[in-house]
């Protein structure tokens, strides 16, 4: 059935929702009020991200676009791109399963280099040590119950280093406030059980936050299973504050590949077929810390935070001709140290050191035979390594309060980084027995460098000012540069006769300013920014690892939220940008410096339209778009785009709550990434119609 053609199935939904009164509240075992009537004026926004502690976003110099735990509760994602949807400037396309490819500021990333261009943290710890990332590592956090989530977009400030190019994605951690079970049934054999528990004893505070979902899949043999659980302990006292944080996670996927062919997306014999259906991924993580804070006799404020980090991970590359199988994984550990003081009324400084140290290694091996036995892609182990790194970082932060109206900001952050590397197999580019391939030169494809010892030092700045034009308007203007150090796989996982010399860290310089405006029943804001990448990391023609390569970037994005009255909110939420390559480079023969970067969407947006009738029922439709992008390099193919439609009911009574979640209500036929390469259309098909029911449980 389609909904949008029978509005008369939306106009007896919502209504349904009201309550006889608008006065109905939830009330806990003992019919006490636990949540009162919250429609009304808009709370002032809190910021964590860029200063590693709470902000004002009406002062922030920067872009950071935030979901609060009530928008993540309300969509109630299987996969985080469902959520960050709501956000300016930013896609994280989904592949398969809880794979992802992200976009912030930037094009999707993919291939070589795409790996560390955005710094993943949770509560302001990045979840991987530098030089070890992965583009799907968002699914080593716990979003599905967190407390909030918060996309900084463009160079992260000072606080952070390595990797902060494009933007920083930080889970803040569950906050339980009320103790829930609930459960989930949906479309494609898709089950959930989430469980939140809290208790306070005296001066501390314990919490659990868990789930587990087993999901069919839309698309053949392509479900997978996961469990994530986030153990919080808090301890209060006279001077002193301990918050330990445990996080565990494990996903058990089967993978499924691109379908191929122009419109593969939309035909209905092929779309839901899995070509892959041997694909799979594996992983494990696990962290650990312990925040530790408190203030002085002076008033200054002060933060260490030692922490433990595991994770593993085993797939199968399917993607690669001969589908070799990776494994990797790493330990870690380190310190995050910071101390805020104030020279005098209107001056505030912040000093801080981040210092870890981390044990990486990286396994790579073919099963199958291509061809003849002695194929430069050859049976046997291809890569077998171990990278132990140190690091160490220094920075300092300065806020200067000229006057009611005006504050400014700046700060210096100097990094080193050093990777100690061991090849367990033999050097250069033989088979794994020594034997050579059937090539010119002997050569496989295959480079193993010997045993070395490389490191990296780094600077990045930023400075800008916040200017209140009025009580509910004010401008900023932001200047910032950032870096990231090559990743341990762009160094040692080489092929062919290639340099490791001749890989360096990629730069990144940036200028950007916005307007914001708040009212009682009013919040907007836009940014206009723009980016010139060096040294970017990419694979030029012969397949070798460069960084020679230059990008420039610029856009504009605006975010609004309007309370007509008490009982309805709009908001929409938007981007248009241009990213082109601007450096001189040969692909298949021609010169792509100008060119738009493929899979870049110019325009993107979001709108929804919620009805809250009492306190106790909501109903949100939600509008997504992407607009069209390339889909190659050379700009010869290119994917239309598309738009979704999405529906969410929430309905609470005493103990109980009930949410309905429909997504593509129009069942559109839709690709959630579309390239072309390798001479073939291919495409990760979207999901067709679907339903998602829960039942919670208060207790």
């Amino acid at each position: 059935m389609n909904f949008l053609a029978n509005p008369l199935v939306l106009a007896l939904l919502i209504p349904a929702l009201a309550t006889a009164e608008d006065s109905v509240v939830l009330m806990d075992n003992d019919g006490k009020t636990v949540r009162e009537s919250t429609a009304s004026p808009m709370m002032e926004t809190v910021i964590v991200t860029g200063r590693r502690n709470d902000q004002q976003a009406r002062t922030l110099i920067g872009a950071v676009g935030q979901l609060a735990a009530d928008d993540l509760t309300r969509v109630g994602h299987a996969h985080i791109s469902e959520a960050t949807a709501r956000l300016p400037g930013v896609w994280l396309s989904r592949g398969n399963g809880q794979e992802l490819l992200p976009s912030v500021r930037s094009p999707v990333f993919t291939g070589a280099g795409s790996c560390a261009e955005i710094l993943v943290t949770e509560d302001s710890l990045p979840i991987r040590p530098t030089g070890m990332c992965n583009v799907n590592q968002l699914f080593e956090i716990n979003t599905e119950q967190a407390a909030g989530l918060e996309v900084w977009r463009g160079p992260g400030t000072v606080f952070y280093g390595s990797n902060a190019m494009h933007g920083v994605i930080n889970s803040l951690s569950a906050d339980i406030d009320r103790n829930a079970l609930s459960v989930e049934t949906g479309s494609h054999d898709y089950r959930r059980v989430k469980l939140g528990w809290q208790q306070e004893q005296g001066s501390q505070r314990w919490q659990v936050a868990a789930n587990g979902v087993r999901d069919g899949g839309f698309k053949d043999q392509s479900g997978f299973d996961q469990q994530k659980v986030t153990v919080k302990h808090t301890w209060t006292g006279d001077t002193l504050t301990a918050k330990t944080h445990l996080s565990v996670v494990n996903l058990n996927q089967e993978t499924a590949g691109y379908v191929r062919g122009d419109d593969a997306y939309k035909d209905p014999a092929i779309w839901k077929t899995n070509p892959n259906p041997e694909a799979y991924r594996d992983a494990q993580a696990l962290r650990l810390s312990t925040q530790l804070s408190g203030t002085t006799p002076t008033a200054a404020e002060w933060q260490i935070t030692p922490y433990l980090r595991h994770s593993d991970m085993v797939f199968l590359q399917h993607f690669l001709p001969g589908q070799p199988l990776e494994e990797n994984g790493q330990t870690s550990a380190g310190v995050q140290s910071s101390y805020k003081t104030s020279l005098n009324a209107s001056t505030t400084i912040w000093l801080g050191s981040d210092i870890e140290w981390a044990s990486m290694w990286v396994k790579e091996f073919q099963a199958n035979t291509l061809g003849s036995p002695n194929n430069v892609r050859f049976q046997g182990q291809h890569y077998d390594f171990d990278v132990d790194s140190q690091q160490i970082a220094l920075f300092a932060n300065a806020e200067w309060q000229a006057n009611d109206r005006l504050s400014v900001e700046t700060g210096l952050r100097f990094e080193y980084l050093q990777y100690d590397y061991r090849n367990n197999m033999l050097s250069g580019t033989s088979r794994d027995d020594g034997s050579a391939c059937a090539s010119a030169t002997g050569s496989c494809r295959y480079y193993r460098p010997q045993d070395r010892t490389d490191s990296t030092s780094n600077t990045n700045i930023h400075a800008g000012l916040d200017y209140r034009l009025s009580e509910q308007l004010s401008a900023y203007v932001r200047v910032a540069s950032a870096y990231r150090a090559p990743q341990i796989n762009e160094l040692y996982r080489l092929q062919l006769e290639q340099n490791i010399d001749a890989i360096d860290a990629e730069k990144l310089r940036s200028s950007e300013a916005g307007l914001r405006f708040q009212q009682e029943n009013l919040s907007a804001e836009v940014n206009v920014y723009t980016l010139q990448k060096e040294q970017v990391i990419v694979s030029d023609s012969s397949g070798y690892i460069v960084n020679d390569g230059e990008t420039h970037h610029r856009g504009v994005e605006w975010q609004l939220r309007y309370a007509l009255d008490a009982k309805w909110q709009i908001a929409t939420a938007g981007a248009w940008s241009k990213h082109q390559y601007a450096h001189t480079s040969l692909l298949n023969g021609l010169n792509i410096n100008g060119n738009i970067i493929d899979t870049a969407p110019q325009s993107q947006g979001s709108a929804h339209v919620l009805f809250q009738p009492s306190d106790s029922a909501s109903a949100e439709l939600e509008w997504l778009y992407l607009g069209r992008y390339f889909m190659d390099s050379e700009n010869d193919h290119e994917y239309p785009g598309h738009q979704v439609l999405n529906l969410t009911l929430q309905k609470s009574y005493r103990l109980w709550e009930l949410r309905l979640r429909a997504t593509n209500l129009t069942d559109k036929r839709i690709a959630d990434r579309a390239d072309y390469a390798f001479g073939s259309y291919r495409y990760f098909v979207g999901e067709g119609r679907g339903f998602v029911a829960e039942v919670k449980r208060f207790f």
